[in-house]
């Protein structure tokens, strides 16, 4: 099976080449993604819509897929700037693309909550606020736009409670590791190709043990 995504976003895509891994583990199983991405540092859904680059890379048409990742904190901090942007790229997505779905990239709370913006966002003060509230968001999001969603966050809620000895985050407490990259590339990979990631073989230079457990 191959398909063909665009991916729109910022560094938590850009950072250990998202796309690329889930190629690798789609080529595993013997399935192929064709991929193109603009993931500046940063960038909000927002500026997406108004970036020439992610402009002309919908228009050139004939994505399967279009996925969106907004910036970590864009839902809460700028919730307005978040659906509006999204809006934007679906209208343009859809006028482009006649078969292509809007995937949106469920993102998640940082590993101890945002400590910066914690007085004037309270839900941001802990993992587990600011985790939900970001869920919340791309759910609601997505129900505006009839979009799909790859729920990365809920995957890194269960690895994180069930499996604690993997860290998925960098030292940032924000970025994610290898680890947590590869468990959004094998998320990536079931949502897009719809089928099961333990059949993946390829394990991004992880330990098998890790690599098995996140599959």
């Amino acid at each position: 099976m191959t398909s063909r995504v665009l991916f729109l976003g910022n560094s938590y895509i850009g950072v250990n080449n998202l796309p690329q891994i889930v190629h690798d583990v789609a080529l595993s199983v013997g399935d192929t993604l064709i991929f193109d991405s603009n993931t500046p540092g940063g960038y909000q859904l927002i500026d997406h819509s108004g970036d020439v680059n992610s402009q002309n890379k919908i228009m050139t048409g004939g994505w399967d897929y279009v996925v969106l990742q907004g910036q970590s904190q864009e839902p809460i901090l700028e919730p307005g700037d978040f659906n509006n942007g999204g809006n934007a790229l679906n209208n343009l997505i859809t006028q482009h693309n006649v078969c292509a779905a809007v995937m949106l990239y469920m993102t998640w709370g940082r590993k101890n909550g945002d400590q910066t913006n914690c007085t004037s966002f309270p839900v941001m003060c802990t993992y587990e606020g600011m985790d939900t509230t970001l869920r919340d968001s791309y759910l609601n999001l997505a129900s505006t736009l009839y979009a799909e969603v790859s729920p990365v966050s809920v995957v890194w809620n269960y690895l994180r409670q069930n499996y604690p000895g993997i860290d998925l985050y960098q030292s940032d407490e924000s970025h994610p590791s290898a680890s947590g990259s590869y468990a959004a590339a094998c998320c990536f990979y079931t949502t897009i190709f719809k089928k099961d990631p333990t059949a993946i073989t390829f394990d991004f230079g992880l330990n098998a043990s890790d690599a098995s457990t996140i599959r």
